[in-house]
């Protein structure tokens, strides 16, 4: 089973990506400690504003976050800000009481506003644009402002989790050279697997959201994107897949990330301590060391046409 891949950073015309996945945690530095030790050198807390529609003014969403950023994507690490009360927060806080892990699936696409407007045409209904900015150092060291423009589906309407899409304004400061990491091989992110009650029900929610028509792969529900791809699996098949259990349906069960030399990322992570399962074709870190779903790392081999 080919995973769609290109090693272009953002999508060109018509074009979706699964850009990234988020954590939400109700302490980031449970994260921090786990993902360093994986070779990630994590980016500093980042209190997430919005811009004032009327005076421009900064306004709080209610999240705070660090990334992992990889060559191709990023593993993002969300948290509730202490003392601020909004839809965004009280969602997370709501998630975090289901169980810690991934809630959050994010599609990059070319003009975010452009593809609201698709959505709405789908059917769905979405929170108020976010023009979301937020000041990082940049590459030399001086200080620049990073900018997105995110689309959500209202939060709640999706039993799989939060799914947004945005378009990258200011690429250049998300993927520094100095926060990819350097020692683990890894390249990417690959895929997202969903334990579900009715795959082809929550394929079709997708589908919509996504435009990406599902196939059936050895028995699996997909969704080939133009890169990445995500699977719908029953709850038993999810736990076969893992081989161990999974949170209650529906969920994130599992992450997967692509390697550029698979026996360099086994020896570096290895080294570093963390138990990792060999398999026929792949990597495996247990939700314990990966903040509450299952890592799947693949070869680079493993990535090609959607054509399976």
């Amino acid at each position: 089973m080919h995973i769609p891949w290109t090693d272009r950073q953002v999508p060109a015309t018509d074009e979706i990506f699964l850009d990234h996945v988020g954590w939400m945690l109700p302490d980031i530095d449970i994260a921090a400690k786990a993902f360093e030790r994986m070779g990630f050198p994590l980016t500093p807390l980042a209190i997430h504003k919005d811009r004032h529609p009327e005076t421009g003014e900064p306004v709080l969403v209610g999240s705070a976050n660090r990334l992992a950023v990889l060559p191709l994507g990023y593993l993002e690490f969300l948290t509730p800000v202490e003392g601020v009360d909004t839809v965004v927060s009280q969602h997370m806080r709501g998630a975090i009481a289901r169980h810690v892990g991934v809630h959050l699936i994010a599609f990059t696409v070319p003009d975010a506003e452009r593809y609201a407007e698709t959505l709405v045409e789908r059917g769905f209904e979405l929170h108020p644009t976010v023009h979301l900015r937020r000041l990082v150092d940049g590459e030399t060291g001086a200080e620049v402002e990073a900018a997105f423009t995110v689309i959500r589906a209202k939060l709640g309407s999706i039993p799989e989790g939060r799914l947004q899409a945005l378009t990258h304004l200011t690429p250049e400061h998300v993927w520094q050279n100095r926060l990819l990491p350097k020692e683990n091989g890894l390249l990417g992110l690959a895929e997202t697997v969903f334990a579900v009650e009715n795959p082809e029900e929550s394929a079709a929610r997708f589908e919509r959201f996504t435009g990406k028509t599902p196939i059936d792969a050895d028995g699996e529900t997909v969704i080939p994107l133009d890169r990445g791809r995500l699977r719908f699996l029953t709850p038993d098949a999810a736990r076969a897949l893992v081989g161990g259990p999974v949170p209650a349906a529906p969920s994130a069960v599992s992450v997967g990330l692509v390697s550029a030399d698979l026996e360099k990322t086994r020896a570096f992570l290895k080294g570093a301590g963390v138990p990792v399962t060999d398999g026929k074709d792949r990597l495996a870190i247990a939700p314990d060391e990966a903040c509450g779903v299952h890592l799947m790392i693949y070869p680079q081999t493993a990535c090609g046409s959607p054509a399976l």
